[in-house]
């Protein structure tokens, strides 16, 4: 995603905003990440240096923050275990799934 980018992805009637800026770059860089979620709010921060790839698989992993959300599993795992299984299933959706905003 360009930097200064902002999408809008839907999830089922749910709408998710993609932001990828300047500010979003040097917040997300001082806590060491490439991305995060804001499920409550329904948005995801996303580095804009990212390769497509990367870009690709962050906003997959955090999309799947929110699909947890919108699930019982919310309540039945503790932050550590939706973290496990986000991480292990991203990248390989990544791989199978095109996300529009990008491909």
């Amino acid at each position: 995603m360009a930097a200064g980018s902002e999408v809008e992805l839907n999830l089922g009637p749910y709408a998710v905003k993609v932001v990828s800026d300047e500010a979003t770059d040097l917040a997300l860089a001082e806590e060491s990440l490439e991305g995060d979620s804001d499920v409550k709010r329904g948005i995801i921060r996303v580095r804009s240096d990212l390769d497509h790839a990367r870009t690709r698989e962050v906003i997959l992993h955090e999309l799947l923050h929110h699909v947890v959300g919108l699930t019982h599993l919310a309540v039945k795992w503790s932050d550590e275990e939706q973290e496990e299984v986000i991480r292990a299933l991203s990248p390989w959706l990544a791989m199978a799934v095109t996300v529009n905003i990008l491909d």
